[in-house]
């Protein structure tokens, strides 16, 4: 009789821990009631690639039909035009902003270009071995970590045009991120894995696996908490010390297309390709705001609303989000 008790109890609290986290959802993939604060367009047509600075001064874009740019978010201007070759627009798959906001990537296929911010110049050019299917510098743009569709990531010398390691999977490379202390670098690819890496020494610290494709990952600034998420099954928030999970989000009918850990690793923002922004209080997975992104009409093949990049903005509880759709908004507490 007590065994039968103490086994109903038992079920009765895994049910209420799967509520709780179910009710967490809900939260961040439901339409939220807040929308945005303000509206920019940055590209006709849509983005193929987009990444905003960490201090919300710059966005870079890789649209659709007219190339690269480097925009002032401030004064919502377009600074410099940035394509790899002279007379044409580039199709700029993959861009990143160091988070020192003084230097940028731009890919196409497997090129990659380093610009200037301040000048709008291009001071280095590179080949991968591959094409590149993801893109992160580091905090100051010395180092690059390159996804590619060969199954392997490659950890880059920007300075010296070196590999200094490469990252073995067993499918396509489709997300990588950087700590900002430059310690560690997260991996996730079509075979199904997350990869934890140290770039002091490129051993292999954490694996993660998942039952699909790793689409989004991240990396918290000190390394704290990694981040992973595919299609259709659970995200995971990671301990990155012990490899243990904090926290499971049964997110089987949202993709997470964007993930931005605050600087004190205190919360995590999240984006979906539903145009939903949330943010995350950590370790407990509270869900401090949320919004849904506003999205413009559908002409001219624009009418898509999926979050490309977001960060936390200098407002206290604000972000920003460039969304597929062309648009750069901004959202308020």
């Amino acid at each position: 009789m007590m065994n039968m008790i103490q086994s109903t109890l038992c079920l009765y609290a895994r049910a209420l821990k799967l509520l709780a986290l179910s009710l967490i959802v809900l939260t961040i993939v439901g339409c939220g009631e807040k929308g945005p604060e303000s509206k920019t367009e940055l590209a006709v047509q849509g983005f193929l690639s987009g990444d905003i600075s960490r201090d919300g001064r710059y966005a870079v874009v890789g649209s659709i039909h007219h190339g690269g740019s480097l925009w002032d978010v401030a004064k919502k201007e377009r600074m410099f035009d940035w394509n790899h070759a002279a007379g044409e627009k580039s199709l700029i798959r993959h861009v990143s902003i160091s988070g020192d906001g003084t230097l940028a990537a731009t890919t196409v296929e497997d090129n990659v270009v380093l610009w200037e911010t301040a000048t709008g110049k291009s001071v280095a050019f590179w080949k991968a071995p591959a094409r590149i299917s993801a893109l992160k510098l580091s905090w100051d743009g010395r180092y690059a970590l390159l996804g590619m569709i060969n199954h392997q990531a490659m950890y880059f010398d920007m300075n010296a045009g070196s590999r200094v390691f490469t990252f073995e999977h067993n499918a396509e490379v489709r997300s990588v991120d950087l700590s900002d202390d430059g310690l560690l670098g997260i991996t996730g690819a079509d075979d199904l894995t997350a990869k934890v890496w140290d770039l002091q020494n490129g051993d292999l610290l954490h694996q993660f696996n998942h039952r699909n494709q790793i689409k989004t990952v991240a990396i918290s600034g000190k390394g704290k908490y990694g981040f992973t998420t595919s299609q259709r099954e659970d995200s995971i928030i990671w301990d990155l010390k012990t490899g243990e999970s904090v926290l499971k989000l049964p997110n089987r009918y949202t993709n997470f297309t964007a993930a931005q850990f605050s600087e004190d690793e205190s919360k995590l923002l999240l984006g979906t390709f539903q145009g939903v922004l949330s943010i995350m209080t950590l370790p407990s997975g509270s869900v401090e705001s949320t919004w849904q992104a506003s999205p413009r009409k559908a002409y001219g093949g624009a009418s898509s609303k999926a979050v490309v990049a977001a960060v936390f903005s200098q407002k206290p509880g604000g972000v920003i989000a460039l969304m597929s759709d062309g648009m750069l908004q901004a959202f308020e507490p």
